[in-house]
């Protein structure tokens, strides 16, 4: 990955060296929570005072908050809008702390991006929507999203995925040399079954079923539910990725008059169509089928043949990932209070104003 070098230098001006702020854009962008061995993990070091130094600093300017979870261990979250307005990430500022489940799912969704450097992420809400609408003409009701109702008379605000999760750019499909396949990641807490899984699933479904080619990649702290994983994603892709010979057979029509110049009786919901149709039925395979409809007029069960290969030639892809902790503290105990030891450690007078109510998230910026 590579981090823009104007954020990190916004960062770096709030206080930090660039390896603190590198580590803290990344914690920003893809968590919002992180812990000390991740940190270490990052910068390359296995010393217990460069993380305090650290975490000290963070706490001290009020940018980050040491939540003590059981056995005197902290999950520190970034809770400041310097940061997050530093580096365009406004959005992604705390409104109230999520629950222990959701803060188990982003520690792990920061390990999988620690572990992999090399991949070009879509980062945020307005990366993934140009990828996948502007860019591969995918209409924005089939991308996985929500819609949040206003408040007093304000209008309603779509948002799109709004999990968070992982999606990384790979390599480019074989049909089409300028569209690099996404890769989606479902990071997995310990011990909670596969309904989640089966819910992401169904999420994306319909996003799954307009692309060409994709990987989905199952992240867990345990290999326990990878076959499982496997079986799952195996009985439910099938249905979602063949395209439909109806819908296939419209395009195939409309394609047909944009070509022949015959455009007057086209409305913009089959240009729309047309458009999304481009992206989606792309490679040999539907231009041969494209070919032999407009010689012989193909019915749809012997057009169905064509277009509706093995899961392997549509370039569908499932693998799965061992991320490096389960973070057992979430297992055992809810949020404490700061010990006596914690106090110690960060110094009265510093806790005082570093950290308020944990009840009570309002930057103090």
């Amino acid at each position: 990955m590579t981090i823009p070098r104007p954020y990190v230098d916004a960062i770096c001006d709030l206080g930090y060296k660039d390896s603190e702020a590198q580590f803290l854009y990344l914690a920003a962008t893809h968590s919002g929570f992180f812990t000390s061995g991740q940190f270490l993990r990052f910068v390359g070091e296995n010393k217990a005072f460069a993380v305090h130094r650290f975490t000290a600093k963070a706490v001290r300017y009020r940018h980050v908050r040491a939540l003590e979870y059981g056995g005197n261990t902290f999950i520190f979250q970034l809770c400041s809008r310097l940061v997050y307005s530093a580096i365009d990430r406004a959005s992604f500022h705390p409104r109230s702390r999520p629950s222990n489940e959701l803060i188990l799912t982003r520690l792990l969704t920061l390990d999988f991006v620690l572990a992999h450097p090399q991949h070009a992420f879509l980062e945020c809400e307005s990366q993934k929507v140009t990828h996948f609408h502007r860019d591969r003409g995918i209409p924005l009701a089939i991308l996985p999203g929500r819609v949040f109702k206003g408040r007093s008379g304000a209008s309603d605000t779509p948002s799109y995925f709004v999990d968070r999760l992982p999606i990384f750019l790979g390599r480019e499909e074989a049909s089409e040399p300028r569209s690099p396949v996404p890769n989606f990641v479902y990071c997995d807490p310990v011990g909670k079954g596969l309904a989640g899984f089966a819910t992401h699933l169904r999420r994306y479904a319909s996003l799954f079923a307009w692309l060409p080619a994709f990987h989905l990649i199952y992240a867990s702290p345990t290999s326990a539910n990878f076959q499982r994983a496997e079986r799952l994603f195996s009985s439910v892709r099938r249905p979602h990725a063949a395209p439909q010979a109806g819908e296939v057979i419209r395009y195939f029509q409309i394609r047909q008059l944009w070509e022949g110049h015959r455009t007057s009786g086209l409305t913009r919901a089959d240009r729309d169509f047309l458009r999304a149709g481009d992206q989606r039925y792309q490679g040999e395979r539907f231009e041969a089928a494209y070919g032999k409809w407009a010689a012989q007029s193909l019915s749809e069960v012997e057009l169905e043949t064509l277009v509706q290969p093995s899961n392997e030639t549509l370039g569908i892809g499932f693998s799965t990932f061992l991320l490096p902790s389960r973070y057992p503290i979430f297992e055992r105990r809810s949020l404490l209070p700061l010990s006596p030891s914690a106090v110690r450690r960060w110094g009265r007078e510093e806790l005082s104003s570093a950290f308020p109510s944990t009840n009570d998230l309002s930057d103090k910026e």
